[in-house]
């Protein structure tokens, strides 16, 4: 969802409904990152977000000028969005990107990751290819504001100068770790 590039109109009342599949009860709207990429005109050009599917939801907060938050959250699966400007002044808007999940975490370099799901409260597990000890065993959560749990896990490989038993066998030396 974007007003970008582009300077947006006058008069006008602009409204978003942003669904979310039932039983998933959280999202994350996140504003861009780019410099400049929310403006509008101070106290009078104005995005309103609400908690809900209309205008009399629960109130988020209600941005102007450059100031927002870095992400906003819903606690149900609707966000209400309202755009108002007045007529003396248009700017470049405003654009956002919504998420209801965790990012990727990644997989560990020689390892293997077990779960696709990274919906809030899914758990994801590493196994390490042989030879290799996972650093961490324990599950990654994806927690309510869209974080995981815990860090990343990493694959260690065996360290060869810990080697149980070498014998030479002809000119090579066998190693058991």
């Amino acid at each position: 969802m974007a007003i970008s590039h582009y300077k947006y109109g006058s008069s006008l009342h602009c409204v978003w409904l942003i669904i979310l599949v039932q039983n998933y009860s959280m999202e994350k709207c996140l504003f861009s990152h780019v410099p400049g990429r929310f403006k509008t005109e101070v106290n009078y050009d104005t995005l309103e977000v609400r908690d809900g599917k209309s205008y009399s939801s629960p109130l988020i907060g209600v941005y102007d000028g450059t100031q927002v938050p870095q992400f906003l959250i819903s606690t149900s699966n609707y966000l209400y969005l309202l755009f108002s400007t007045d007529k003396s002044h248009s700017d470049i808007g405003f654009q956002i990107r919504y998420e209801n999940h965790c990012l990727d975490p990644g997989i560990p370099v020689n390892g293997r990751r077990h779960g696709n799901d990274f919906y809030v409260g899914a758990l994801v597990t590493f196994s390490c290819d042989s030879g290799y000890t996972l650093s961490d065993g324990e599950a990654l959560e994806c927690e309510p504001n869209f974080q995981w749990s815990r860090p990343l896990p990493s694959c260690e490989g065996k360290d060869l100068g810990k080697a149980d038993c070498c014998k030479l066998v002809e000119k090579y030396f066998l190693c058991t770790f």
